[in-house]
């Protein structure tokens, strides 16, 4: 029972992140719900046995790719006008950013080890993903870079050029 609730909450955490990502306007939220999708995802493969790729998920597009695109944002200091944007620390965002942080932290702490039943091994992952679902990865890489591309057009396409 609690790995079905396990699976439900976080399906829904990456189809909420995936949906706040088309639906954001400002470049932030919709960074902070594209790291929501991921760590959705990343959930979704430690629930299903496959920690190294869970932990590469966390690693790589959460702790690498995301980090890279905000430290880009931030550091333009400008917003979509071109015009220089005073900075501010916001303590309140900081507070509750940790805030969610520990409650995530101690509240899955026990639950994806359990969930996760037996877990493979990185030759039994690599065969599962070299072998017959290769071509499925294959289709989500192409279907990711128009995603990204059409994301790029959309962004640059807004002052009517």
């Amino acid at each position: 029972m609690s790995g079905t609730v396990l699976w439900w909450g976080l399906a829904a955490l990456a189809v909420v992140g995936a949906l706040a990502v088309i639906a954001a306007r400002e470049i932030m939220r919709m960074l902070l719900a594209l790291g929501m999708f991921l760590l959705g995802v990343a959930g979704l493969y430690a629930y299903y046995g496959l920690q190294m790729l869970a932990v590469a998920e966390l690693f790589v597009y959460i702790g690498g790719v995301l980090v890279l695109f905000l430290f880009a944002i931030t550091s333009m200091g400008r917003d979509s006008e071109g015009r220089v944007v005073a900075r501010r620390l916001d303590v309140g965002a900081i507070a509750v950013s940790a805030g969610v942080s520990v409650v995530l932290l101690v509240a899955l702490q026990d639950a994806l080890p359990a969930a996760s039943g037996a877990s493979l091994t990185v030759e039994q992952t690599a065969e599962a993903l070299l072998g017959p679902l290769l071509p499925l990865f294959e289709v989500v890489g192409v279907l990711l870079l128009v995603a990204l591309a059409a994301a790029l057009a959309i962004v640059e396409g807004g002052d009517g050029r």
